[in-house]
C-alpha cells in the first residue's frame, strides 16, 4: 500500500512540473551568467531610479550598467553638468542602494565617440572632428585617465565599459549628423590606439574592459544578419581591428531590430577568443531569439538596454523592457505581456 502511495505522489509531482508555465521555469541558482540592465541617469529623480532598480532586481538581473554622463556631477568629468544633475553624493547613495540589493554595477564612460556634449564643449582643441576626440594628443589621455581614476575611487568597479560605438562617418547618415563639412572619419589605427591605451591602463588596476562591438563587425562577413547594427566597413575596421585587440576585452554585441534566429557575430567573436555579451533593446522577437541563441552558445552574459526611454520618462516602456528581458533572458520560451503603446 505504501508503495502505491509513493508512486501516486511521484506521478502527481511529474504532472505538476510538466504543466508548469514556461515563465516559471528559471535556471538553477548555480547559473553565473551575467544578466545586465543598461540605464542612463539623465533628467530623472533619485526616487524614480530606486523604483526602477527594485524592478531590475525583481526581474532576475544581477548587474546594472550605468552610463555616466552630464546628468551626474563629477569633479574631473569632461562635460558640463545639466541644471538638474545629480550631485556625486546622490549618485553614490544610489550605488550603495544597488549594492544592498546584491547587484553588481558597471560604469559606462562614453569615450572617443559621441563627444558632441562632452569633450567638444569643454576641450574643443582636443577634438579630431566634431564628434570624436583626438587620441594623438597626450592631453586627451590626461583628462580621460583623471576621470577614470575618479570613477574607480568612487565606485571600485570590477569592470568599466568604455563605449566606442558608432564612429562618426561610418555611414552616410552619421557623416551628415556628426561631421562638419570637410572633416574625416577617425582612422582604425587611432581607434585601436585609444582602445589599447585605455585597456592597458585599466588592466594595470585590475579592472576589466568592456566595449561595444559594432565597429568590429563588417556586414559583408555576416550576410544573414541585419546590416544596420554592424558598422565596421571602413578600411581597418571589422576583422582587421578584431585581430589586433586584446582578447580579454569583453565585447557587447548589440542587435536591436533583427528578425533572424541565428547571430553568428556572437559565435565568431567567441571563436576569436573574446567573451561576448548579447545585447538587446525593445524588440520582443529580437530579445527572444538572441536570448535563445546566446544561451545555447554559452555567452558571457545578456544585456537589456533602455537608452533614452528613462530620461524621457517613458516609464511604462522602461518597465516592460526590464520585465520582458528578465523573463526571456532566463527562458526564451516564456509568455510575456504586449509592449505598451
Amino acid at each position: 500500500m505504501n508503495k502505491v502511495i509513493v508512486l501516486l505522489l511521484l506521478l502527481i509531482l511529474f504532472i505538476t512540473e510538466s504543466l508548469a508555465t514556461p515563465s516559471t521555469i528559471l535556471r538553477d541558482k548555480s547559473d553565473k551568467t551575467l544578466r545586465i540592465t543598461h540605464i542612463t541617469l539623465h533628467n530623472i529623480s533619485l526616487d524614480k531610479v530606486r523604483e526602477i532598480t527594485d524592478q531590475i532586481k525583481a526581474s532576475g538581473f544581477n548587474t546594472i550598467q550605468v552610463v555616466l554622463s552630464d546628468g551626474i556631477i563629477f569633479e574631473r568629468a569632461p562635460w558640463k553638468p545639466i541644471n538638474n544633475a545629480w550631485t556625486k553624493t546622490e549618485f553614490l547613495s544610489w550605488v550603495s542602494y544597488v549594492r544592498k540589493l546584491n547587484l553588481d554595477i558597471v560604469p559606462e564612460i562614453n569615450l572617443l565617440t559621441h563627444q558632441e556634449r562632452f569633450f567638444q564643449n569643454i576641450h574643443p582643441q582636443l577634438m579630431f572632428n566634431k564628434s570624436t576626440y583626438d587620441p594623438r594628443n597626450e592631453e586627451t589621455f590626461k583628462i580621460v585617465f583623471a576621470f577614470i581614476d575618479e570613477v574607480i575611487e568612487a565606485i571600485q568597479p570590477k569592470a568599466i565599459h568604455i563605449g566606442h560605438d558608432e564612429v562618426a562617418g561610418h555611414l552616410p547618415y552619421s557623416t551628415k549628423k556628426w561631421l562638419r563639412l570637410g572633416e574625416e572619419m577617425l582612422p582604425a589605427t587611432l581607434f585601436l590606439k585609444n582602445v589599447t591605451r585605455i585597456h592597458t591602463y585599466l588592466k594595470q588596476k585590475g579592472i576589466e574592459t568592456w566595449m561595444w562591438g559594432d565597429m568590429l563587425l563588417n556586414p559583408s562577413e555576416f550576410p544573414t544578419v541585419l546590416a544596420k547594427h554592424m558598422h565596421g566597413t571602413a578600411p581597418g575596421y571589422g576583422k582587421p581591428l578584431r585581430d589586433q585587440l586584446p582578447k580579454d576585452i569583453v565585447i557587447c554585441d548589440w542587435h536591436y531590430l533583427d528578425e533572424q534566429v541565428e547571430f553568428p557575430s556572437l559565435t565568431t567573436l567567441q571563436q576569436e577568443g573574446f567573451r561576448v555579451i548579447a545585447t538587446t533593446w525593445k524588440n520582443e522577437k529580437t530579445i527572444r531569439n538572441f536570448s535563445r541563441y546566446a544561451r545555447s552558445h554559452n555567452a558571457y552574459g545578456m544585456m537589456a538596454t533602455i537608452w533614452f526611454h528613462l530620461p524621457r520618462n517613458e516609464i511604462e516602456l522602461v518597465k516592460w523592457i526590464i520585465q520582458t528581458s528578465g523573463l526571456l533572458f532566463q527562458n526564451p520560451d516564456a509568455t510575456v505581456s504586449p509592449q505598451p503603446k
